[in-house]
């Protein structure tokens, strides 16, 4: 327990200026994405990530010197993902008549998720470090930089796939649902929940609390099958 607690302050104590670097990229697209009408293309991630990212090469910031003085807002990923609990307990009357649907549905969407970009990786013959780092990219951020700190992928890679896998979620989901006709909203959030992780589940909070409540258990159960599943099974796909 001490040791867990120690590597939390140490996470938490390595917070400097970088922070306010991103809370300014972060003021600046949101205001953005307010006054488009909340936009998916015009998400705060798709306007603050292009920003930092050239404030940081203006300034030559590295990218683990960054990461490490946003500490208080990775320490933050952890007891957030942990909050959304809360609205998900207040639609748990209506999971038993779906169970089985939703454990197919979950079962079968994390493995298309996780094996789709190990299948990809090796089609385009990229490296090992490579897939380690992707393999779990639609997870949400903070189970997937344990689980590829634990295979030994690049969290910097892993990062920024994180980030483009939600945001092409959220961007096609609309188009999606409305091609198949998907109006329950209940289905519309565990579908965000599991293949646009914690992007995904924000913005089906914004539909609705119960939508924001399955994209919760759909982000919630993929991130666990994927922590059991794949640090176990990634050995098929090393060379």
């Amino acid at each position: 327990m001490t040791e867990i607690i120690l590597h939390q302050w140490m996470l938490i104590s390595t917070t400097s200026w970088p922070l306010l670097l991103t809370l300014a990229g972060f003021a600046i697209a949101w205001r953005a994405y307010i006054r488009s009408d909340r936009a998916s293309l015009l998400h705060p991630l798709m306007i603050a990530t292009p920003l930092i990212y050239l404030s940081m090469q203006i300034i030559d910031l590295d990218f683990e010197a960054y990461y490490s003085g946003n500490g208080v807002l990775n320490w933050l990923l952890g007891p957030a993902t942990v909050a959304l609990a809360v609205p998900l307990s207040q639609q748990l009357r209506q999971l038993p008549a779906m169970f089985k649907p939703l454990t197919v549905a979950l079962v079968l969407g994390g493995l298309f998720a996780t094996l789709s970009a190990l299948i990809l990786v090796k089609l385009f013959d990229l490296s090992d470090i490579v897939l380690l780092s992707l393999a779990a990219k639609s997870v949400t951020s903070p189970i997937a930089l344990s689980i590829v700190e634990q295979i030994g992928g690049l969290t910097s890679l892993l990062a920024v796939a994180t980030m483009i896998t939600g945001l092409a979620g959220i961007v096609m989901a609309k188009s999606i649902f409305r091609f198949t006709q998907l109006e329950d909203e209940r289905w519309q959030g565990l579908i965000l929940g599991v293949t646009a992780h914690a992007i995904g589940t924000a913005k089906a909070f914004e539909s609705s609390p119960r939508c924001g409540a399955f994209a919760t258990l759909g982000m919630g159960i993929n991130g666990i099958l994927t922590a059991i599943i794949l640090p176990a099974s990634i050995g098929f796909f090393i060379a």
